[in-house]
């Protein structure tokens, strides 16, 4: 059975749930959903899914019992709808922790975890950064200097303390901090508002590293286009795949001397025209 408490997005939630149904029932259809939520159309469904047309008010209690879930599934898949549609920080603030009140505890314990891990950008630093240097409790504060802007000392020592309570970070035989196999995990999809905090923090950043760094150190450019809707997700597809060639590349590295951030960037700056051709 697909599990509602491991989504954030209600439609993507919604795709996974067909392809589900689609591989354990061979003659499961958009018409038999319709059918069983009680409305006409047959290409409503999908609309959804694409993003084309949302779920009203209405129709989140047909989608409910069509889908089977249980009264807090549904209270879940039905707060689920409003943080997707939700248009401000603050809004999808609050009701990410009306969701996160109905996680399963060990499910509630990940969220939290991940809330802290993500809300300072020297946390998630300062863990690859232990596997460069030689720290222990005596020389935090080499800690703090090496990273770039510097950090305290308090913060260093707060950083250490964090890693060692989320277990991503352990002694190793001459008792030095080193980075855990185990890692923050997420979801089936990562879109949490403490993540996007993040990737804030780190756009900002790369802003300070135009001044910084000289062009032999940083690589930073800017390319504006026009596309077409299907030329948007072919170059998505491959920023994705580039994205996986550049783990692959850390993944096999050795003698690591520094710690790096890669920022991709890729939006819209108009809106999209309609009826064109393809």
């Amino acid at each position: 059975m697909m599990n509602v408490f491991a989504y954030y997005n209600y439609r993507k939630y919604l795709q996974d749930y067909y392809e589900y149904r689609k591989s354990m029932q061979r003659y499961f259809s958009y018409r038999t959903f319709a059918k069983k939520a009680g409305y006409t159309s047959s290409g409503f469904y999908l609309d959804v899914v694409k993003g084309r047309k949302a779920l009203t008010p209405q129709m989140v209690p047909k989608f409910i019992t069509a889908l089977g879930l249980s009264e807090k599934e549904g209270r879940y898949f039905s707060l689920m709808v409003d943080f997707t549609h939700a248009d401000n920080p603050e809004s999808k603030q609050k009701i990410f922790d009306e969701m996160s009140a109905l996680l399963p505890c060990s499910v509630r314990k990940l969220n939290k975890q991940q809330q802290e891990y993500y809300s300072k950008w020297y946390y998630v630093v300062a863990r690859e950064t232990l596997a460069i240097l030689n720290i222990n409790e005596k020389n935090i504060a080499d800690l703090a200097l090496f990273l770039n802007p510097r950090i305290s000392l308090p913060q260093a020592k707060q950083a250490i303390k964090l890693l060692s309570e989320l277990k991503i970070i352990e002694k190793d035989e001459n008792g030095f901090f080193r980075p855990a196999q185990q890692t923050i995990a997420s979801g089936r999809e990562i879109t949490p508002l403490f993540v996007h905090g993040f990737q804030k923090q780190m756009i900002d950043m790369s802003k300070d590293a135009l001044d910084n760094y000289s062009t032999e150190r940083r690589n930073i450019s800017c390319t504006t286009m026009s596309v077409s809707a299907e030329g948007l997700q072919r170059i998505i597809h491959k920023i994705d795949l580039f994205r996986k060639e550049i783990v692959d590349i850390v993944r096999s590295d050795e003698g690591e001397s520094m710690v790096c951030e890669l920022n991709i960037q890729f939006f819209p700056l108009t809106k999209e025209k309609e009826g064109v051709e393809k």
